[in-house]
């Protein structure tokens, strides 16, 4: 874990400004991609809390370096913070983490090819040909299969170690201990992650109907077949 906190440090887009916008512009243009591509799935009331969980904080969030930095802090005092949160639920969020420092890597390698003058549609969004021409000039295929492999690891996972009541239970107990160590952003995050797998009748379902339908996708660019995102 600390390689690859170390390793989203040395992301180019921390220290390039021009890089940080185009990636940001792309990083939007995938969450609404999804929602388009994935409506009836994140539709389903029960799927609502995971869908907004999904795409605003394993998609790598906003307060994502707030995130890594309390990583660095329990890699550093792990037998403490183990202590106070159920050592599961700890690698499970060390899971998610590293989807989200991948994603955003592979995003970056996107925004890195996009001239400054990308493509918008009359929505002013980053139009979609553009994108499929990233992709394929990229040629992203076995990282992107990779992450979608972590997906479905994680929602395993998820509904294996963290969704018991005893696991719960625990976390529940530890929120006192967390917020004097001052890991509350880390306690929100992997609470939240709780909440939003309540609902669900298995979260390792919820994700394989997700990655199925983007391994169409990533199979569909490959074939330049029109309209890729589309289902």
């Amino acid at each position: 874990m600390q390689e690859l906190l170390n390793h989203y440090r040395t992301l180019e887009f921390h220290h390039n400004p021009q890089l940080a916008t185009r990636l940001t512009a792309l990083q939007n243009w995938q969450k609404k991609r999804m929602q388009h591509t994935h409506a009836a799935l994140f539709a389903v009331p029960a799927h609502q809390l995971m869908t907004q969980y999904f795409l605003t904080r394993l998609y790598g969030g906003e307060d994502f370096e707030t995130l890594a930095g309390q990583f660095e802090r329990v890699i550093n005092a792990a037998k403490k913070f183990e202590r106070l949160v159920p050592a599961s639920t700890i690698i499970t969020g060390c899971e998610a983490i590293e989807l989200a420092v991948l994603g955003i890597e592979l995003d970056q390698q996107l925004a890195q090819l996009m001239t400054t003058d990308f493509q918008y549609n009359q929505y002013g969004e980053i139009d979609d040909g553009y994108v499929v021409g990233l992709y394929q000039q990229a040629n992203q295929t076995e990282a992107r299969i990779h992450q979608l492999n972590l997906l479905d690891k994680l929602g395993f996972s998820l509904d294996k170690y963290v969704r018991s009541f005893i696991v719960q239970s625990a976390f529940k107990m530890s929120k006192g201990a967390a917020e004097r160590h001052h890991f509350d952003p880390l306690y929100t995050f992997l609470g939240e992650g709780f909440a939003a797998m309540k609902p669900l009748k298995s979260a390792e379902v919820f994700i394989g109907v997700f990655t199925k339908h983007e391994r169409e996708i990533i199979d569909r660019i490959q074939v330049n077949t029109p309209n890729p995102f589309l289902r």
